[in-house]
């Protein structure tokens, strides 16, 4: 039998939105359309733990939305909702929440990261290293876009005594109940979250933009490695519940 300690309702948090072009979202595919966009977080209410999956979108967005419209025009800017408030429709101030993580490290994921003073900080260690403090090879993006300055000297600084660098060799269990792995294909830091409740595990990940990109076998465009997308896929299709992070079909979801 399942320990009912052990599962969570988790509820999907939109953090924000934006407009992109199409063959950002799916690979090759979709040339003059666009995609509409949701940022979410999870948030994991347990019997003892109360958890985030990001943590919205940064309150300054100049340098974010400037290489948005150096990208593709005004139409594609970033539109945040204020986590804080979110967090109050469930009942939950920022000093309840004793647990946050990201996929994938990025501003969009981490901005409100210095909302939650009471929490531990996940970071898989590889995500960590190769896309913010020693990338391999020059990223496409600054690294203030990434994770803004500010937020990164707050972990190093004000919050390393909080951080738990964890190994995804095959997998982690960050508490019972919810199991992350390393998925790739979006950013070196994206990951794969299952989370158990009550109807059954689902899993929310980036390397899936949308629903038809894991139903259709379509790797997002903005893949850094699309053979990771397949990876990603063949293992989760048809386990469970997938939650692709910007959907807009998975907004404000309960579970």
């Amino acid at each position: 039998m399942t320990d009912r300690n052990n599962i969570f309702e988790v509820y999907v948090i939109k953090t924000g939105e934006a407009e992109v072009p199409a063959p950002e979202v799916y690979w090759m595919e979709g040339w003059n359309k666009w995609e509409k966009l949701s940022f979410h977080a999870l948030l994991l209410k347990g019997k003892e733990l109360n958890f985030l999956i990001n943590t919205g979108l940064p309150e300054d967005l100049n340098e974010r939305n400037k290489a948005m419209v150096n990208f593709a025009g005004k139409r594609c800017v970033f539109r945040p909702n204020d986590i804080i408030k979110e967090l109050k429709h469930f009942d939950i101030e920022p000093s309840e929440i004793n647990g946050i993580s990201f996929t994938p490290l990025q501003d969009y994921t981490t901005g409100g990261i210095r909302k939650f003073a009471n929490a531990r900080i996940f970071i898989n260690r590889r995500g960590w290293i190769e896309d913010i403090v020693a990338p391999e090879n020059k990223k496409h993006l600054p690294r203030n876009l990434f994770i803004p300055e500010e937020d990164l000297r707050y972990i190093l600084f004000n919050a390393w005594d909080r951080v738990v660098l964890f190994d995804t060799l095959p997998d982690f269990n960050i508490a019972d109940g919810i199991n992350v792995t390393w998925v790739g294909c979006h950013h070196r830091s994206s990951l794969a979250f299952r989370i158990l409740t009550g109807s059954g595990y689902i899993t929310f990940s980036d390397c899936s933009f949308k629903g038809k990109n894991i139903e259709k076998n379509i790797p997002v465009g903005i893949a850094e490695n699309t053979l990771e997308c397949f990876d990603a896929y063949s293992k989760f299709r048809g386990h469970g519940k997938f939650l692709s992070a910007y959907d807009p079909d998975i907004d404000s979801l309960r579970f």
